[in-house]
C-alpha cells in the first residue's frame, strides 16, 4: 500500500486513517456524542453546536478519503502540506474546550495523528518540506477550466479568512439557523483555520502542480456538504428565509467545481 515497502509508513498512515475515520463517523453521524463529551456546562446553543460538529465531521471523512486514495496511488506531498498545518492549528484550537471540560482526548488523538503523519512524511523520501519543486506551468495543468476553478478556490478560501478577520461573527450572524454564543464563535474560528490549511495546500499546488489526492478530499467534503444542504432544504419545504446566501453559493460552487476538476483530470493521474 502507498506504493512503499516501508511498514512504518504503512502503520503510521493506518493510525492516521483510524483516527480521522473514527472522528468523521462520530461527528457526522452522531454529533450528540461529541457534544456530550465537551459540554463545559455553559449551556451552549445545542442545535448550532451540532451543525458545526457535523461540518467538522465532513472534513475528517474527506481526510480519510484522501488516505484511501493514496493507499492505491501512493503518498502525495500535497496531502501532508494540507493536513500537517491543519493538525497544528486544530491542536491549538482544541486546547480551550479541553481546558474547560477537562477532556483532553481530542488533543491527545490529534497529537498522535500529527506525530504519525510527521513520521510518515519524514520516511517518505520527499525530502526537505521547504524545498518545493516548481511545475512547468502554474497548477501543473494546461486545462484552462481547471486552472480557473483552482484560482477561484484559492480566492474563495482567502475571502473566507478575510471575512472572519474583519467580522468574526459574520458566518453565524448571517445564517438564520445558527445562534451566536461563545462556543459557536469558537467553532467559526475553527472553520477559518480550515480555510488557512486549504490556502496552504492550494498555494503548494499552484507551484508544484494539481494533486488528485486533494481533489478527492475536496470532492468528498463538498459532496457531503451539498447533500446536507439539500436535505436541509427538503426538510424545510425549500423555505430559504433566514438562510445565508453566501454560504449557499459557496456550497454549490465547491460541489460542482470539485466534480468538474475531478472528471477533467482523473484520467491523467
Amino acid at each position: 500500500m502507498f506504493k512503499t515497502d516501508d511498514k512504518i509508513i504503512e502503520i503510521c498512515m493506518a493510525i492516521s486513517f483510524l483516527i480521522v475515520t473514527m472522528y468523521g463517523v462520530m461527528m457526522f453521524f452522531d454529533p450528540n456524542y461529541i457534544l456530550s463529551r465537551y459540554d463545559s456546562g455553559t449551556n451552549p446553543d445545542e442545535y448550532t453546536m451540532l451543525v458545526f460538529i457535523t461540518w467538522f465531521g465532513m472534513f475528517n471523512l474527506g481526510a480519510a478519503a484522501g488516505i484511501i486514495y493514496m493507499g492505491y496511488k501512493g503518498l502525495d506531498r500535497a496531502y501532508f502540506a494540507y493536513v500537517i498545518p491543519l493538525l497544528v492549528l486544530l491542536i491549538y484550537w482544541n486546547l480551550s474546550p479541553a481546558e474547560q471540560s477537562g477532556n483532553y482526548t481530542g488533543v491527545t488523538l490529534l497529537s498522535i495523528n500529527l506525530l504519525a503523519l510527521l513520521i510518515a512524511r519524514y520516511r517518505s523520501g520527499f525530502g526537505n518540506p521547504f524545498n518545493i519543486p516548481k511545475a512547468d506551468q502554474m497548477w501543473g495543468v494546461s486545462d484552462g477550466i481547471t486552472k480557473g476553478l483552482l484560482w477561484l478556490a484559492l480566492i474563495g478560501q482567502s475571502v473566507n479568512v478575510l471575512i472572519y478577520i474583519v467580522d468574526p461573527g459574520n458566518l453565524i450572524n448571517n445564517t438564520g439557523f445558527l445562534e451566536m454564543s461563545a462556543n459557536a464563535q469558537h467553532f467559526a474560528f475553527g472553520m477559518m483555520l480550515i480555510s488557512i490549511a486549504w490556502i496552504i495546500t492550494l498555494l503548494f499546488q499552484l507551484r508544484t502542480g494539481l494533486s488528485m489526492t486533494m481533489v478527492v478530499v475536496a470532492l468528498v467534503i463538498s459532496t457531503l456538504w451539498w447533500v446536507l444542504a439539500m436535505n436541509f432544504l427538503i426538510a424545510n419545504n425549500f423555505e430559504t428565509e433566514g438562510g445565508n446566501m453566501l454560504l449557499a453559493v459557496t456550497i454549490n460552487i465547491n460541489f460542482f467545481a470539485s466534480l468538474i476538476i475531478f472528471f477533467r483530470n482523473q484520467s491523467n493521474f
